[in-house]
């Protein structure tokens, strides 16, 4: 029961604290650090906060009460919060189910984090660290998981630290749709994950020339118990789909759920028809046949282009998306319809680090172990550096490369925290990792990447956008959801004000644009400096839009705009 206490009791002040943020609710100043929220249900709740920078309240859970009495229920302050947040019963209805979900995922964290202080946390490596991690930091369901149970969440979920087995499928090429890299051949792919008795097995099963007919498909056990084996039944009877059975090999999941480590030097993402965060976690069709050629150019650049020596791409070796043959022909079917199977390689960035190297998602710099202690500030401790020089060698492999990858070649990338890695070297940030370009990778309008000889067949699949959209895969993707989030941790833990924080980001962005005159008009096209920032908001989305199906996945809502944290960090 103290876990889940104590999971409610972080989980409300993270829904204070956002819905402020978001505009939906209002914190009345009382002076000396204290605030109230007023509610039209009558009920008033208290708490202890700083102001960020971001215009943003960092609250302390323990001092939270309503009607003067501690308080630790999310739920209530839902029922109390139904009017200023424009719930209607069906979703308030919902989004309390998901929450449940959350706070049972979130004690079951709390109980193994019991178990890792930050000074052992700072030992492990970049996947086993994942399942001692909070969920997405804005989202207040973000562990919703709608669709499992406590069995799937034991067995699958990265706080159950447990590894599996997948199922195999071959699929027959005429029912399928491919991409691979260049000179990257399908066998080499499968046979590190299946062994030589199985795959002499999958000779027999399929004949000699097998290869010039199907693909091998690895399927998450879970989506095919759920949804593959009945819906796609028909494809399964006709010999279209052969199921190959679980094959030995065992993945683990990382933070994100969908994509898993194992053997070999790759990962795999696999669709799960579950609802979390904001979506059903599936796989697009859209970008399998180009996300591999994009990533190889990705991978080019930064070869060759000396401000993106420290920016490792994560490359998309290879995809399959399997259409389901009656829902492909509704053109508003339900998206989650539509991404049911498939799967993408990626590289796997713990395969390419160096001896003593250290791979950290970026959500990672955002954990306190449960008394409190940051694992950044660990890490910057064990260093040997300043917070001044830690900060300044992250901004110089995170968001300095962004930001030229936007100016040079016209390129955003929703990079928020599990977007992201870091890599350490004795503690000390050397270089970033960049993945996931499956509908989180836009262009600018200009044609700034095809100049740079991005392929017009792979150009014309994805979004392009003005520049002054653009500079929020960036300015939201990053800065407000990742840095909003680390920040505090240097004032708290180590003592380098805030304000500090964001003036050294500005003096690093600064001295790129010094060494890179000629890009000067890209500058002023995103313009980092401007006075004001797009508020994004990602909770009002589910309270607008509630639980419906649609054909499209859900886009963010505004809020008033925020000062710019840079501009002021420059200024101080």
């Amino acid at each position: 029961m103290s876990h889940l206490l104590e999971a409610g009791r972080q989980l409300l002040a993270k829904a204070l604290a956002e819905s402020c943020f978001e505009g939906s609710l209002v914190a009345e100043p009382l002076g000396q650090g204290q605030f109230q929220i007023r509610l039209q249900s009558g009920h008033c709740y208290r708490f202890s906060a700083r102001q960020s920078p971001w215009d943003f309240l960092l609250i302390d859970p323990a001092s939270i009460t309503r009607g003067g009495k501690s308080a630790a229920s999310p739920q209530q302050w839902l029922l109390d919060a139904q009017a200023e947040l424009a719930l209607s019963d069906i979703t308030l209805g919902n989004l309390l189910a998901e929450l449940q979900n959350t706070l049972y995922s979130d004690a079951n964290t709390l109980a193994r984090q019991r178990d890792w202080p930050v000074r052992r946390l700072a030992e492990l490596d970049g996947v086993a660290i994942q399942g001692l991690l909070a969920g997405h930091p804005k989202i207040l369901a973000s562990k919703g998981r709608v669709g499992w149970g406590q069995e799937a969440l034991a067995q699958y979920s990265p706080e159950g630290d447990q590894d599996f087995a997948l199922r195999w499928l071959a699929i027959s090429k005429d029912c399928a749709q491919a991409g691979i890299s260049a000179g990257q051949p399908w066998p080499a792919l499968w046979r590190q994950a299946l062994g030589d008795n199985e795959w002499a097995t999958i000779s027999q099963r399929l004949g000699a020339d097998w290869q010039s007919q199907y693909w091998l498909l690895p399927v998450h056990p879970w989506q095919w118990q759920q949804h593959i084996a009945l819906q796609y039944a028909e494809l399964l009877a006709s010999g279209a789909l052969v199921d190959l059975g679980p094959m030995a090999a065992r993945y683990r999941a990382q933070l994100s759920v969908r994509t898993l480590s194992g053997p070999g030097d790759y990962d795999l993402k696999l669709p799960l028809t579950v609802l979390n965060t904001s979506c059903y976690r599936g796989i697009p069709g859209q970008y399998i046949g180009v996300g591999p050629a994009l990533s190889d150019w990705l991978a080019q650049i930064t070869w060759h282009d000396s401000e993106l020596k420290h920016l490792l791409v994560q490359r998309e070796l290879a995809g399959i998306h399997v259409p389901h043959p009656w829902q492909r022909q509704v053109k508003g079917s339900p998206y989650r319809y539509q991404e049911m199977l498939g799967a993408v390689w990626r590289d796997s960035l713990e395969a390419r680090l160096k001896p003593g190297q250290q791979s950290r998602l970026m959500a990672s710099l955002m954990h306190k172990d449960t008394s409190g202690q940051s694992l950044v500030a660990e890490h910057v401790r064990r260093s040997g550096l300043s917070p001044q020089d830690w900060l300044t060698a992250l901004f110089e492999v995170t968001v300095v490369p962004l930001y030229h990858l936007m100016c040079r070649y016209g390129v955003g990338l929703v990079a928020h925290g599990q977007n992201i890695a870091l890599v350490l070297d004795n503690h000390r940030p050397v270089a970033a990792a960049i993945k996931d370009f499956h509908g989180d990778l836009r262009l600018w309008e200009e044609p700034k990447a095809k100049a740079a000889g991005l392929d017009p067949a792979v150009s014309q699949v994805l979004t392009k956008l003005p520049a002054h959209y653009l500079i929020h895969d960036l300015v939201t993707g990053h800065l407000v959801t990742t840095l909003r989030f680390i920040s505090p941790l240097f004032e708290q833990d180590l003592g380098l004000d805030e304000r500090q924080f964001y003036a050294l980001l500005a003096q690093a962005l600064r001295r790129y644009q010094a060494r890179q005159p000629a890009l000067a008009p890209a500058f002023a096209a995103f313009d980092l400096f401007t006075p004001e920032l797009l508020r994004v908001c990602l909770n009002k989305v589910r309270y607008r839009l509630g639980y419906d199906d649609s054909a499209e996945r859900p886009l963010p809502a505004l809020g008033h705009p925020l000062a710019n944290p840079l501009l002021h960090g420059e200024q101080s």
